[in-house]
């Protein structure tokens, strides 16, 4: 069984995407595809909610310098190290989908929703944390 948990990445496929916009060549557009693609569909599958988050979560650090730390990261830092390295990516001009991405994860489209409602203890710290995003993202 794979790792779980409330935090934005605790989980398996949240790392996934992680690795995968760590080394894309293009975060913007893996951020922006990731964004209409939660706009585009009726069902928001289960690792589409991850690309969201963890497309957002990489904004956040990149824009407001939230650091973020990643349980199992030899870098204390991730995300800020990958702010540092990627200063001149210029994401302002997708915080509106990406809110809107958000908030289509947070409904009941998203499969990730679906999931952690089921669990009443840990389902608001989850949803806390998604709309920590939203806000910080405003």
């Amino acid at each position: 069984m794979g790792a779980w948990g409330h935090g934005i990445f605790d989980d398996d496929t949240a790392m996934d995407t992680v690795v995968e916009i760590s080394h894309s060549e293009h975060p913007h557009q893996f951020f922006a595809a990731a964004f209409d693609n939660a706009l585009e569909t009726d069902n928001l599958e289960y690792d589409d909610c991850h690309a969201v988050i963890i497309s957002a979560a990489f904004m956040d650090a990149l824009l407001n310098g939230t650091p973020y730390i990643i349980e199992g990261c030899e870098d204390d830092d991730y995300l800020g190290t990958f702010a540092r390295k990627q200063i001149a990516l210029n994401v302002t001009d997708l915080k509106p989908i990406a809110i809107e991405a958000l908030q289509v994860v947070l409904s009941d489209k998203s499969e990730l929703k679906e999931l952690w409602a089921e669990n009443e203890e840990l389902y608001p710290l989850w949803k806390a944390n998604v709309e920590g995003l939203v806000e910080r993202l405003k």
